[in-house]
């Protein structure tokens, strides 16, 4: 029978609901690169091939319909209605919202509510709050998703995406062939880069050393950090030479880890596959992984790692970071210093490792999220008119409009070293607001349709084919906030840059992903905790080493295996 959700599923909903307004029930959820990180950088018209796509500023519906939408819409239960994009669909494409919102917090009981009282709208915009790939299957089976694999002649953009992109295709295609919603692609150039990983060329060059190419350069480079006045303040002993914050801050490692071979940009659980034999397994097991445990513990007893590392809040971290307290960092958000003072800086890329990686490598994170944000109701009296408006936010006008509203009523373009960039500046002034705020309480309604980052006009685009010498030289907007992609390109440019592959994201069957669960998260924590053990000491890595790996058999590690097997072969087999 359709829509099979128990009342034991409602009843639980319930309690959850009222756990909610106790404070019992934090779903803040995160926010995974929601496209709102460049909303002020997407510029251009055209697509890839200079052509203008299908769907830019064309009706949808002759005469206007409305369709019902909910969604989280973060912090706050912000008015989806008001916002100038929602204005603007009504006008351009002729589709009225009437939209619920609720905060991140209350989103999860309250979707769990609508399903079991089958009161589903037409559409659910999940973007700061997205739905697993396991509720999307289950809703799916019990018939409450539109499968949009049936109206994919209507969606010219859309598939244009799945064909260049297979892993974004394999990502929204589930099991039984359907599409019943929606992942985030992000197509950027420059996006896939593992935030920023930074060395001082100051201290550098107050040492007297260039960048480090190899490992052993890098601990030499450490070790003058640390022993001399490498910040220049006359004081020889108050350097911390490398800086990591557990978990949160722990970018500057990965060169390492990929100097190893290691192609993750993971903490731990790092996942491989054989090239040939197709068969995986687990870097955390292996002498690689063990001879990077060794380097990091050597760094982290010669006290060229801040001590604190496993300990320090990442706000305290992130502060001491910004203020050019480590010679070498990665980490995300503001970087250290001014925008000028960073541009004194270098984006590290990779390091070679004797006897492991001869090259220049780095791993890319994955394009393409496994979480859905986008779902619509199988029972909608509009499912042409929505398919429609999906394969409409695969047009470069539909990207803008969900995180940028339009040119001429919500932002400008201006141009910067020959490139149009989008700009709110005169709508945030004529409002009297930040340009965060009036991009996200009046231009747009953040987190209902973001579906894509496109690469073309943007500023990262301009930063790939500006000619070199400006990426160090422009002294205007310093990027509009983008030094970190001018430091990346230069780097890519600098040096002859390999890409190593990373492991795939794979999906699991319901039954898999259920038996998986648990597995995974005791295997983690394990190497989590363990990997700060064997760092700083507190285990000896070739005494305790038999001891870790029995440990992580007894865990279930074999079975764990076995379940990534049999995903990433279908996977492959794709």
């Amino acid at each position: 029978m359709r829509k099979r959700i128990l009342s034991a599923l409602l009843a639980s909903a319930m309690l959850s609901a009222l756990l909610a307004g106790c404070g019992g029930n934090d779903q803040g959820g995160e926010n995974e690169n929601d496209g709102n990180d460049v909303a002020e950088e997407q510029g251009g018209k055209e697509n890839e091939d200079g052509e203008e796509q299908e769907g830019d500023s064309v009706r949808i519906s002759d005469e206007t319909i409305t369709l019902t939408l909910a969604g989280p819409s973060g912090a706050t239960a912000a008015d989806w209605e008001s916002s100038l994009q929602f204005v603007e669909y009504e006008k351009r494409l002729g589709i009225k919202f009437d939209a619920t919102t609720y905060t991140n917090e209350q989103w999860d009981s309250r979707l769990t509510l609508m399903m079991a009282s089958d009161e589903m709208p037409d559409i659910l915009g999940m973007g700061n709050s997205p739905m697993s790939r396991s509720e999307v299957e289950q809703y799916a089976a019990d018939g409450y998703l539109l499968d949009f694999s049936e109206y994919l002649d209507l969606m010219p953009n859309l598939t244009k995406y799945m064909e260049e992109y297979p892993e974004f295709a394999k990502s929204i295609t589930l099991e039984d062939g359907g599409i019943y919603g929606f992942t985030f692609l992000n197509i950027r150039s420059d996006a896939c880069f593992q935030n920023y990983i930074l060395m001082s060329q100051t201290w550098l060059d107050n040492v007297g050393m260039e960048q480090p190419e190899s490992l052993d350069d890098l601990y030499n480079v450490l070790t003058a950090f640390k022993e001399q006045d490498a910040n220049g303040n006359g004081d020889p002993t108050d350097e911390i030479p490398m800086g990591m914050a557990g978990q949160s801050y722990y970018a500057a490692e990965l060169p390492i880890l990929w100097a190893y071979g290691i192609n993750s940009t993971n903490y731990v659980l790092h996942l491989s596959a054989d090239e040939e034999t197709n068969e995986v397994g687990l870097w955390d097991t292996t002498e690689n992984y063990k001879e990077f445990l060794k380097y990091m513990n050597r760094l982290y007893e010669e006290g060229l790692i801040n001590e604190d590392a496993y300990i320090v809040d990442a706000t305290e971290f992130h502060t001491a970071a910004k203020e050019g307290v480590y010679g070498y960092v990665g980490g995300s958000g503001s970087l250290p210093g001014t925008c000028q003072e960073t541009m004194e800086w270098y984006q590290e890329t990779g390091f070679s490792a004797e006897g492991y990686n001869e090259a220049d490598t780095v791993v890319l994170n994955p394009r393409v999220n496994e979480t859905f944000r986008f779902v619509a109701n199988a029972d909608t009296a509009y499912p042409e008119e929505i398919a429609k408006f999906v394969d409409y936010l695969f047009t470069n006008e539909g990207v803008w409009s969900g995180v940028n509203g339009y040119e001429g009523i919500t932002f400008d373009f201006t141009e910067i070293a020959g490139y149009d960039v989008i700009d709110h500046n005169a709508y945030a002034e004529a409002a009297d607001l930040s340009t965060g705020d009036y991009r996200n309480n009046i231009a747009i309604a953040p987190g209902a349709f973001s579906l894509l980052a496109i690469n073309e006009g943007t500023i990262y685009d301009m930063l790939e084919n500006i000619a070199y010498e400006e990426l160090t030289n422009y002294e205007g907007d310093c990027w509009k906030n983008s030094t970190a992609n001018a430091l990346t390109q230069k780097a890519f440019r600098d040096n002859e840059i390999k890409i190593m592959d990373r492991f795939p994201t794979l999906y699991y069957t319901e039954e898999e992903s259920q038996e998986r669960a648990t597995l995974h998260t005791d295997i983690e924590n394990y190497l989590i905790t363990m990997k700060a053990q064997f760092i700083t000491g507190a285990l000896d890595i070739d005494a305790s080493w038999d001891d870790f790996l029995n440990q992580l058999n007894e865990m279930g590690l074999e079975r764990y295996l076995e379940i990534t097997q049999d995903a990433y072969d279908r996977y492959v087999a794709e």
